[in-house]
């Protein structure tokens, strides 16, 4: 038994819509996982920045600043709706939910280690992850256009 032509046609076009709008910009901010988007760079034996940063569904920004970054320390800020909203179209432009995974060769000893997850879909790219630069290059600009606020630390930490 086979389908009439213009509902055959339809069911494709609803069918292609669906898988196109699993990946698409908006599946990215619309995650349940708590943060939305954590990012983070790890030391080396030279002067790799180090930092890492969560951000939530409202823009929220948490920032520590470990080394050779500006700034150093706990900070906040605050990203708008557009900014999430350009991050979430570049995932979705390089198909984030495709690359994730763990990219690492652990015989290997002095390299830095990027940490990204957004969406849910989470990348650990320590050696021949995939190419991301796109999204590693917007959030660095970010981190370094937003107007931290210094946090204070909570009653638990002591500076020595």
């Amino acid at each position: 038994m086979s389908q009439h032509p213009v509902i055959r046609s339809i069911s494709l076009a609803i069918g292609v819509m669906l898988l196109l709008s699993c990946h698409g910009p908006k599946s990215y901010l619309s995650s349940d996982q708590a943060p939305l988007l954590s990012y983070s760079k790890s030391m080396c034996f030279g002067p790799c920045p180090a930092f890492s940063l969560e951000v939530d569904r409202n823009g929220h920004v948490a920032y520590v600043g470990r080394a050779n970054v500006d700034p150093i320390g706990q900070h906040t800020g605050k990203w708008s709706e557009q900014d999430l909203l350009k991050l979430a179209e570049t995932a979705a432009a390089l198909r984030l939910d495709q690359k994730a995974g763990t990219y690492d060769n652990p015989l290997i000893t002095d390299l830095p280690s990027i940490r990204l997850s957004f969406g849910g879909h989470e990348i650990y790219d320590r050696i021949n992850g995939p190419d991301i630069k796109a999204i590693y290059t917007q959030l660095d600009s970010l981190i370094a256009a937003t107007a931290w606020t210094p946090s204070k630390p909570s009653s638990g930490d002591k500076h020595r």
